[in-house]
Parts: structure tokens; sequence; C-alpha cells
């Protein structure tokens, strides 16, 4: 049931990094796609997967993906905080993707986290 609920939010993780590369391509009119840039955000996105996957806090599942979702953002973000706008914007979609996968593995692959014995 753990390896199930692990897959669901790195699969979420995959997707919210597409959905973030593809926002910020948008946003700034499609400039040139750097290797750092996207390595930053698959990364960034992957690694707030796996933490949510295997964290144990025991909060609401949508309030613990907030949680993380805002502070593994802060880990990219930081580099922004001369650019309001993309602080926050990163940030902000930070704790939504964290609930968009939270959502995903709980709600959707019915894989919530493990109860304690």
């Amino acid at each position: 049931m753990y390896s199930r609920r692990l897959r669901a939010c790195l699969l979420g993780g995959v997707i919210s990094a597409i959905i973030c590369f593809v926002g910020y391509e948008i946003l700034y009119g499609f400039p040139p796609a750097s290797l750092t840039k996207t390595a930053n955000t698959v990364g960034n996105r992957l690694l707030l997967g796996f933490a949510i996957g295997i964290s144990g806090w025991r909060l609401p599942h949508l309030l613990h993906g907030a949680i993380m979702g805002f502070l593994f953002s802060l880990s990219v973000s930081i580099g922004f905080i001369t650019q309001p706008f993309g602080f926050f914007a990163y940030t902000g979609a930070g704790v939504l993707y964290g609930i968009f996968i939270e959502w995903l593995s709980s709600d959707l692959f019915k894989a919530p986290m493990k109860a304690e014995r």
C-alpha cells in the first residue's frame, strides 16, 4: 500500500513539473529553455512528490500537501526574492502542487498516509 502512495506522489510530482515548466514558458513568452531551469523545476517538484509520499505528519491531507508544497518551493523561490512576482508565483504554485499531489495520491489513487499502529 505504501509503495502505491509513493508511486502516486512521484507521478503527481512529474505532472506538477510539466505544468510548472509549461506555465513558466507561457508567462515569460517562451524563452529558450535552459538545462538549469529545467533541472531545478523537475527536481524540485519530484522532491516535493517524494517528500509527501514518505512524510508521516499527522495532518489533514490537503493541509499536509499545502505545507509541504510551501516548504519545498521556498528552496527555489528564495532565488526570486528580488522579483516579487516570480517569488510569489513559484511559492503559490508550490502550495497548489502540494495540494494536487496529496489529492492525487489520497483521493484519486486511494493511497492515504499509513495510520499509526
